[in-house]
């Protein structure tokens, strides 16, 4: 298994045995969730450019909001590779992205796309936000977990997952709060991180979602934020924790 940050932020370049795929690229421009005066963001740390991803076979999208599908980057990229997406976002490119091969990815379901197997866990709420968990692997060999927004499994996701075995852990330390009617409690920081590594038994962690992005609008006047202490993330032996603080590909061996 290798992964490689193509931003700061939650944009991925990941490989399993051969099989390469991008997850939630944001590589230009700003995210704008509603208007900008709600809330527009931009990256600190210039990205990876589209032209520089490493050869990649599809498109992950995991969540339906602008920093994680993000039509911009999408329009830039390969138009011959396939986007694989879950409910929300697929709905939203099936208008935004007309004529893309675009495949939707059902809730709480396993399916198999270019020799791996991928599990999709949707949150049990009704109201937006929805914040997804993916995991991917291939055969019976251990795969990752990525959690963008952190995860509560269900009795009936933790029936999912039995027999599996997780390499690594992919979710964010941040806790990020905002008023319960524009979304809550965004990000759940590291309590959160404790149950999935409890629940999930990964090899490693590394973080996510947790760049300190600029950005204006009525949101961020209003969010609690707390941004990683990655000293104590490497200080818990439980977590195994991988700091990624660079474009550097991190090569995991899959046994």
């Amino acid at each position: 298994m290798k992964l490689k940050r193509l931003n700061m932020d939650s944009t991925w370049w990941m490989e399993i045995d051969g099989t390469s795929f991008v997850v939630d690229p944001w590589l230009v421009g700003t995210e704008i969730d509603g208007a900008r005066w709600l809330n527009e963001q931009w990256h600190t740390t210039e990205p990876v450019a589209i032209k520089d991803i490493p050869a990649y076979d599809f498109i992950l999208i995991t969540q339906a909001y602008s920093d994680h599908c993000h039509e911009e980057t999408l329009k830039q990229m390969d138009v011959s590779k396939p986007i694989l997406a879950t409910a929300g976002a697929f709905k939203r490119l099936k208008k935004s992205l007309s004529g893309r091969d675009i495949i939707l990815l059902e809730d709480d379901s396993l399916s198999k796309h270019f020799g791996l197997d991928i599990s999709v866990f949707r949150p049990k709420k009704k109201m937006d936000p929805i914040y997804y968990a993916i995991s991917v692997s291939k055969d019976d060999k251990p795969g990752f977990f990525y959690s963008p927004h952190g995860f509560k499994l269900t009795p009936s996701q933790e029936e999912m997952i039995q027999g599996k075995s997780y390499k690594l852990l992919i979710t964010t330390l941040s806790d990020f709060r905002i008023p319960k009617i524009m979304g809550g409690h965004v990000n759940p920081g590291t309590e959160n991180v404790d149950y999935l590594v409890k629940t999930l038994r990964p090899e490693h962690l590394i973080n996510t979602h947790d760049e300190e992005k600029g950005g204006r609008g009525l949101v961020l006047k209003l969010a609690k934020v707390t941004f990683p202490d990655y000293d104590a993330a490497e200080a818990k032996a439980d977590w195994n924790f991988i700091r990624t603080a660079d474009y550097g590909v991190v090569d995991l061996l899959l046994k």
